[in-house]
């Protein structure tokens, strides 16, 4: 396949193109707003969007067919929107995601209802990545409506299991529709991203002792725990309800909270409250305790996506690590802690692990601890490894195999785990995205890496191009989600001047 940007002079298409992305601004806020309003979270690995997911996907193709464009609907995984020559051989993708990650607590706004307040739009999606659609979808508006000239055929593609990490639905389009010669995804920053670190969920599974003769406080069993939403969110609240002896309640409730206290110096960032199972239900109605819970300890830390765990403080670490300091007894539960306490500590560099590594564009392999389930005889912990070179999952899978095995766990590799990402920063592709990137801000533009995953992935030849600028707080997988509504209309500018050279004729 030939490649070449198209020659035309900027001047000639960039003040119209500029003035129409500026008269869809109500539209663009108008269309964010009804998707968020659709709750489109799928459950942690589902292999077919929800049923608020699929109404997602149903909507955007209803909405951009009223646009007038070409959409279909495949099967209800994924759909597209066209534009440019029907019989255009080589297809030019703009890949988006209409599911999102749960919302978790702690809103300023309803995470659902798309408010506009201070110059922003809130809700969750609204960055990740309903926001960017809209914006792409726009952008193919204003190349429709000034009738620019297309050699090859533009597609919004519409997915709907990116968060989940199973990505069925990009396989479903490629078997039902065939690759794009190039494209990017809007779900990461500006100006391009040229490397992503690579993905890999790992679970650990512990069952209850073999014996009664294990180590351990058995006046202080852990009934249950429980912590996150999704592997890739740092938990910012996690909890485990302690069945003790009723005869030793009260003093064992005394000194688990002097042992919180002393933990406390230690942790000065931790946030640990041990109280009556009573208390906690009152304050915390939404979680659901075993019936002979007694004592909880409930840990709260500070939400952030799991490719940047150092914007957080994980909960979970902090209520593993104090279980394990209390010598609490060895059930499954108790195993789990003492592995994170011994393996993780309180850190995110893999360290503990052996897998500590740093990578000169990418940066340091993570590792976040994202959720804790289970009871006294059945627990697992899931952690969400973002790997650079030298690791491949390959590598890296194995190791952790052995790791689990050494400590007598059951580890399971989740099997969408991914290498990382790399596209030459001189491809036509990278320059050409830069290219659009420069003339609609004026700043300058350098090839970018991060440790996030996108559907960048998805396919060869393609790359994460905004929706933020390097200056804007990434806030996806965030309590209050939100951008700006100037940077809607700015993205839509890019995208429509990007997808032009992309697919000029």
């Amino acid at each position: 396949m030939s490649f070449r940007l198209h020659a035309a002079l900027p001047e000639d298409i960039l003040p119209a193109l500029r003035e129409r992305a500026h008269t869809y601004r109500d539209a663009i806020i108008a269309g964010i707003q009804h998707l968020v309003a659709i709750p489109s979270v799928n459950s942690m690995g589902a292999a077919f969007p929800s049923q608020e997911t699929r109404a997602a996907l149903r909507w955007m193709l209803e909405h951009a067919g009223a646009l007038g464009f070409r959409t279909q609907n495949l099967d209800d995984m994924v759909g597209f929107v066209e534009y440019g020559p029907a019989d255009a051989p080589e297809v030019v993708a703009v890949l988006v995601h209409l599911d999102v990650v749960p919302p978790g607590e702690g809103w300023t706004h309803p995470p659902f209802a798309g408010i506009v307040s201070d110059g922003m739009i809130w809700g969750r999606g609204v960055e990740d990545d309903k926001g960017p659609a809209v914006s792409a979808l726009y952008a193919m508006k204003v190349l429709s409506d000034l009738g620019l000239p297309l050699r090859r055929r533009i597609r919004l593609i519409l997915g709907t299991l990116e968060e989940s990490g199973d990505w069925s639905d990009i396989r479903h389009y490629e078997a039902r529709e065939g690759r794009p010669v190039m494209g990017f995804t809007p779900d990461a920053h500006f100006p391009v991203i040229c490397g992503e670190k690579g993905i890999l969920n790992v679970t650990f599974r512990a069952q209850g002792p073999a014996s009664s003769a294990s180590a351990g406080r058995h006046d202080m069993r852990i009934a249950a725990w429980h912590a996150g939403s999704a592997p890739n969110i740092v938990p910012a609240f996690a909890w485990a309800a302690l069945a003790l002896d009723s005869r030793r309640l009260e003093p064992a409730l005394v000194s688990l909270q002097r042992s919180a206290r002393r933990f406390a110096q230690h942790h000065p960032d931790s946030q640990l409250q041990v109280m009556r199972a009573e208390r906690f239900r009152e304050h915390y109605p939404q979680e659901r305790l075993p019936a002979d819970a007694q004592v909880v300890i409930a840990a709260s830390g500070k939400e952030a996506h799991g490719a940047l765990p150092w914007d957080g403080h994980n909960a979970l670490q902090d209520l593993a690590n104090f279980l394990a300091a209390c010598k609490v007894c060895d059930n499954a539960i108790g195993r789990l802690a003492h592995f994170t306490a011994r393996h993780l500590g309180v850190g995110w560099d893999g360290v503990g692990l052996g897998i500590a590594a740093e990578h000169d564009k990418l940066g340091p392999t993570t590792v976040s601890l994202g959720m804790a389930r289970g009871d006294a005889d059945h627990a697992s912990i899931t952690l969400n490894i973002r790997l650079t070179p030298p690791h491949t999952v390959a590598s890296l899978s194995e190791k952790l195999l052995r790791i689990g095995e050494e400590a007598g766990l059951q580890v399971e590799i989740d099997p969408t785990a991914m290498n990382p990402l790399f596209v030459d920063e001189r491809d036509p592709l990278v320059v050409g995205l830069k290219r659009a990137y420069q003339l609609v801000t004026g700043r300058p533009a350098a090839c970018a890496y991060i440790g996030g995953t996108t559907y960048a992935k998805a396919f060869p030849r393609m790359v994460a191009f905004g929706p933020l600028m390097p200056d804007e707080p990434m806030l996806a997988h965030h309590v209050d989600e939100r951008i700006s509504l100037e940077s809607l209309v700015r993205n839509t500018e890019i995208y429509a001047l990007a997808l032009y050279f992309l697919a000029g004729a």
